[in-house]
């Protein structure tokens, strides 16, 4: 018999007794049996939605349905449907909080800090008068008064986009207005109550592409917000949805509402950039590239993890990762020796689950760990706590692979761009209109123009010095479990795979598919544009020759109505004929 304890409480009364396993012939545990003696099925008990519940069923079932048209039967149906999330929420209650199929437990002693976040926006030539008027309207066309280079923003763009310039150069400082630090080249604005202070820096990539990188340092309190959701009691959910409403337990709860609080903070940086910097992915209305920094106390990816007891608490562990959006990896992981301890992680959907996909990475790992492998003496000169150390030390240093990694977002919105000119072509253009084929030329025009640009740009980048410029090689390389499982079975390790250059050939061929659809669609609008001179040609003509003959018979008629010797010509030739 399962000890039902507190959960005494959610008991509900019942239409009639229930019917026991034997009789009913169902095989369930005794913890599903205990919670439906609690939280009888739906219209079993004297719930307000038990009463509609009978009536539907009633009219949906036996007799009825035979006299029932097809569409009042799947509104029935629907009906019903919409109802048992209701049901199930009430039984989510009755569950047991010790079970690990319906409870996430985060570790006691395991805490996790998020002490920054980057966002990459991106300005190709087209964008590039957003970014200049950004920096007029918000007042950050500002003399660089601490830099070598003396010169306000605007200057030091138009030279570094004419190739004469700086590589990379720190745009602006922006301080909370409420704080008492006040940092170099820096204005104060009010900012979300999440962030201390944003760092935007100018990255310049070739000739034609502008990148902002911007890091969102958060206060203390929002570092270890996600910390105190994830270790917060989360009581079920119901989520009102279409079709029907969604009922969610205690660990699809957790996970819930983890993953939305971590949302939450992404979107208020990403949302801040998009008014304040909106450049390509603003408007592609798309979410930009984002990498966060993610520290636990404990929890070091690059180790063998200890073995655990059983079944549940291993499920129970990888529950309350995935509730943070990441997970451990199994096979291979993503790490460079530049960056020890640390793991590279892409978000990826999975299911429902808030977090969905936007372009998501984490950098995550253990502090003591980092701290260990690298030493005290390469942050002993920086000031900060730990978590800030970490973040200015190595996470930085991810600021031009991070670039190169958001060019991907760049490739894959464009393709999509070109897709939906190749899908709708024939709808909106098909009949030669001289606005279509305006709207066509002019999207493509922006698209070609950009992509040449960002094609000869990126690649000149790939070809910079990786070693010199301080940027980390990272690599795919066998999980701790994984080179456990080879040391048992005898087997080689597999290879490591260079990130990096996977990333590089990736682009290059992505290039070269675009730039060929692009070569395609510039063919086409030719053909077509030609097509519609013809055609416009043609109906010129027709038009002019019906103007023509409409002409004739006007003047003619003003001949016959001629006055001659008192009589119109219309009556002397009348009189003739007669």
């Amino acid at each position: 018999m399962v000890e039902l304890g507190d959960r005494e409480k959610y008991r509900q009364r019942r239409r009639r007794p229930r019917a026991t396993r034997e009789e009913s012939g169902i095989e369930i545990s005794d913890e599903v049996a205990a919670v439906f003696d609690l939280v009888p099925e739906a219209g079993e008990g004297y719930r307000w939605y038990d009463y509609p519940y009978r009536v539907l069923w009633w009219l949906s079932t036996g007799w009825r349905r035979k006299f029932t048209p097809p569409f009042m039967r799947k509104w029935l149906n629907n009906g019903v449907n919409w109802l048992i999330p209701f049901n199930e929420h009430d039984r989510d209650f009755a569950e047991s909080l010790d079970g690990w199929m319906h409870n996430i437990r985060a570790p006691r002693d395991e805490h996790v800090t998020t002490p920054s976040i980057w966002l990459v926006e991106l300005f190709p030539p087209a964008d590039l008068p957003r970014l200049e008027a950004a920096l007029r309207k918000n007042g950050w066309d500002v003399r660089q008064r601490f830099s070598p280079i003396d010169e306000r923003n605007h200057v030091m763009l138009a030279r570094s986009r004419s190739g004469g310039g700086s590589v990379w150069w720190n745009l602006i400082n922006v301080v909370r207005h409420d704080r008492n630090w006040f940092g170099m080249d820096a204005v104060r604005e009010r900012l979300p109550p999440e962030f201390d202070y944003i760092e935007l820096k100018a990255v310049q990539v070739g000739q034609g592409l502008t990148a902002v990188v911007a890091e969102f340092h958060l206060q203390d309190e929002a570092a270890q917000a996600l910390d105190v959701e994830w270790h917060k009691q989360h009581e079920p959910l119901l989520l009102w949805e279409r079709p029907r409403p969604r009922s969610l337990d205690r660990r699809w709860a957790t996970i819930h509402q983890v993953q939305l609080a971590r949302r939450s903070m992404h979107y208020a940086a990403r949302d801040w950039l998009t008014a304040r910097l909106p450049g390509f992915f603003a408007r592609m209305e798309r979410p930009q590239p984002l990498l966060e920094l993610m520290l636990f106390d404990k929890l070091d990816p690059t180790l063998l993890p200890q073995p655990a007891q059983n079944r549940d608490q291993r499920v129970s562990e990888d529950d309350a990762l995935r509730a943070l959006g990441i997970e451990r990896p199994v096979f291979r992981m993503l790490t460079s020796p530049d960056i020890p301890k640390l793991v590279l992680h892409c978000q990826r959907r999975i299911g429902k689950d808030p977090l969905g996909d936007d372009p998501t990475w984490t950098l995550w790992g253990s502090r003591p760990a980092i701290l260990r492998e690298v030493g005290p003496e390469k942050f002993e000169y920086i000031g900060g706590n730990d978590n800030q150390n970490i973040a200015y030390r190595l996470a930085d240093s991810m600021r031009n692979l991070f670039l190169m990694i958001s060019v991907s977002g760049y490739l894959e919105a464009t393709e999509e761009r070109f897709a939906e000119i190749r899908d709708r072509a024939s709808a909106r253009h098909g009949k030669f209109r001289p606005k279509a084929i305006h709207e066509l030329r002019q999207s493509l025009l922006t698209l070609s123009l950009d992509l040449a640009s960002m094609q000869r740009d990126v690649a000149a980048f790939w070809k910079r010095s990786w070693y010199w410029e301080g940027d980390p090689q990272f690599s795919y390389v066998p999980t701790p479990d994984e080179l456990a499982r080879a040391r048992k079975e005898n087997e080689a390790p597999e290879v490591p795979i260079n990130f990096n250059e996977r990333l590089k050939e990736r682009h290059e061929d992505w290039f070269e598919q675009l730039r060929q659809a692009d070569s395609d669609y510039r063919d086409i609008l030719s053909t077509v544009s030609s097509l519609g001179s013809s055609a416009d040609a043609f109906r010129t003509g027709r038009l002019a020759l019906w103007v023509a003959i409409v002409s004739l018979f006007v003047a003619v008629a003003t001949v016959l109505m001629s006055q001659v010797g008192g009589r119109s010509l219309f009556e002397w030739l009348w009189q003739m004929i007669s």
